[in-house]
């Protein structure tokens, strides 16, 4: 595996564990998570793409444009999977929609960055 593909496949992930935990906390508390989640979400955009040189410009905007993304897929893909009836999923969904968005939005802004420099 390349190693900037090894760096970012760490940070994504350690950044979808940091979310689902933050979120799963944070609703126990009745705190609202879309600040820490919005923080984490940038930070982890910036680290991705700075792997591949992207400038800070470029990142910001991205991490912008990607903060909307990920709060759409994520308020209506927990909807989606309390719609479910599963007991667990119900109990677990913010958690779990957090972990897979984080992932995708991570993934994606890999790729726009590897894309960007070829």
């Amino acid at each position: 595996m390349d190693a900037k593909l090894n760096k970012c496949s760490w940070i994504i992930h350690l950044f979808a564990v940091a979310h689902a935990l933050s979120t799963f906390l944070l609703g126990r508390w009745g705190v609202s998570d879309e600040m820490v989640l919005s923080l984490l979400t940038i930070t982890m955009i910036v680290l991705v793409t700075h792997i591949y040189g992207v400038p800070l410009e470029v990142s910001a905007a991205i991490a912008i444009l990607f903060c909307f993304a990920g709060f759409y897929m994520g308020s209506y893909g927990g909807l989606w999977l309390e719609a479910s009836g599963s007991p667990l999923l119900i109990e677990y969904s913010s958690s779990i929609c957090t972990f897979v968005v984080t992932e995708i939005v991570g993934w994606a802004a890999a790729l726009i960055a590897v894309k960007r420099k070829q």
